[in-house]
């Protein structure tokens, strides 16, 4: 599908890439995310070619909400933490997960030790986007990836994850893929 492809993406530019399915959207976005390889060519970010740069630590700078985001059996404290290191969990108290909870509109949470199921069972769809959301809130990463997050929503859980997206976009790289421009 990408066969003599270039692409430049400036720091804190959003970008959105619209089309059919297997047009390969989601395969632009593994690239740069580094989950797949180019078999030729080169990923650069930041002039650094991805293939030369330790993944743990380029991670640790992107964030990835999907239409089906991980969410896994325990408490909602746990599932906002999990992707954090020690250290910047030490950095985050109640008040400040409370914060992101309310600019993610998670006003379902009452209790962070509430527990939400397998997959996140315990919550409808709109929720378990919301709290990935937050997650990614939480984590601050310089890079947000989107794979079409509001995809499968109601039109109000969209408007409520639009309203926290434009919270979490400021000031970030943000990559969007989309089947339409909305």
């Amino acid at each position: 599908i990408l066969k003599k492809f270039n692409l430049k993406i400036s720091g804190k530019q959003k970008v959105a890439f619209v089309g059919r399915s297997g047009s390969g959207k989601t395969t632009i976005v593994k690239l740069i995310s580094g989950f797949i390889r180019p078999v030729f060519g080169q990923v650069l970010i930041d002039n650094q070619d991805l293939s030369e740069v330790s993944l743990r630590t380029f991670y640790k700078h992107i964030g990835y909400l999907t239409q089906e985001p991980m969410i896994f059996d325990g408490t909602i404290k746990a599932n906002l933490l999990y992707s954090l290191s020690e250290k910047e969990i030490q950095n985050i108290n109640e008040q400040r997960i409370f914060e992101v909870l309310k600019l993610a509109e998670c006003d379902f949470v009452k209790d962070l030790n509430t527990e939400i199921g397998e997959k996140g069972i315990r919550l409808s769809g709109g929720e378990r986007q919301r709290l990935a959301i937050a997650k990614l809130m939480l984590k601050n990463p310089e890079i947000i990836i989107l794979d079409e997050p509001t995809s499968a929503l109601d039109s109000f859980s969209e408007d409520a994850i639009t309203r926290a997206l434009d919270k979490l976009f400021e000031n970030k790289t943000v990559i969007i893929i989309a089947h339409r421009l909305q």
